[in-house]
Parts: C-alpha cells; sequence; structure tokens
C-alpha cells in the first residue's frame, strides 16, 4: 500500500484491492478532535461524579461532552472519497453515495473544491479532493482528460 503525507490524504491501495484512490480529511482534524477530547474530559468527569447540577442532566452533560470530539473525529476518519474503475463512492459518517463513471459527465473545481457534474446537470461536491487530485482520479476510472469548451 502506498501513501502521500497526511495532510494531503490520498492513499493508493495495492494490486490486492484493485486500483483505487482513497482522499480523507487532513490528519490535523483528528489531532484537534483529541485536544479537544483531552480539554474536556477533566469538566465531563467532574459534571459525572460531583453531579453540581440536577442529578441526571449532569450525568447526561458530561456524557455528550465527551462524546462530541469523538464524533468529530470519527466524521474526519470515515468521511471522504474513494476512486475505484467502477465510480466515485462519497462517504460520510453515517451515509454512503457510489456515482458510477457512466452518470458523470465532468467536473468542475473553484474556490469551494471539486464537483462532479453528473448526466442530469446536477453538481455534487467532493470534499476532501483537490483539483490536483483530477488526473489521478481520471486515470484510475479509465475516464480521458477533455478540455471544456471556451465560451
Amino acid at each position: 500500500m502506498t501513501s502521500t503525507d497526511a495532510s494531503t490524504g490520498p492513499i493508493l491501495a495495492g494490486p490486492r484491492s484493485g486500483r483505487r484512490l482513497r482522499v480523507r480529511r487532513p490528519a490535523a482534524v483528528t489531532g484537534a478532535a483529541f485536544v479537544a477530547w483531552l480539554t474536556v474530559l477533566p469538566l465531563s468527569v467532574s459534571l459525572i461524579v460531583e453531579r453540581p447540577f440536577w442529578g441526571a442532566f449532569s450525568v447526561a452533560a458530561g456524557l455528550a461532552l465527551m462524546l462530541v470530539p469523538v464524533a468529530v473525529s470519527m466524521w474526519a476518519w470515515r468521511s471522504g472519497i474513494d476512486v475505484t474503475r467502477e465510480g466515485i463512492a462519497i462517504r460520510g459518517l453515517f451515509s454512503s453515495r457510489t456515482i458510477a463513471w457512466k452518470h458523470i459527465d465532468g467536473f468542475a473545481h473553484g474556490n469551494e473544491g471539486v464537483a462532479a457534474i453528473l448526466d442530469d446537470q446536477s453538481q455534487v461536491r467532493l470534499d476532501p479532493l483537490k483539483p490536483e487530485n483530477l488526473p489521478q482520479v481520471l486515470a484510475i476510472g479509465g475516464q480521458e482528460l477533455r478540455k471544456g469548451e471556451a465560451g
């Protein structure tokens, strides 16, 4: 398995699983969530143990405070884009959507990142994909790079 720097995100899987590009959130997001968890932990534990407010409310607030950084790190670890020969899979914390290459007419990119233009002319944002990843995406999907019409 080959990977690039953690801050860029792309990971190319080896020949066992076929050619695949995985683009995930930067590792800094998970690191920030861990620091937030370390910061919140003492407050959460004191709410659970000391119960300064209405008993059950303090326990619930303490547990909720601990779960927020954990949920953010899970989201950063799971969400992203998987590109294969079959299509592009967009992954979120609780959902996943796969778009076959036959339904993708092209890509658009700008200040807000990269979006896939579908055959019904709707656009789907491909976070955290960057414009510099597009040649790799097209190569893995067996697609050719065509310049858009100037107009």
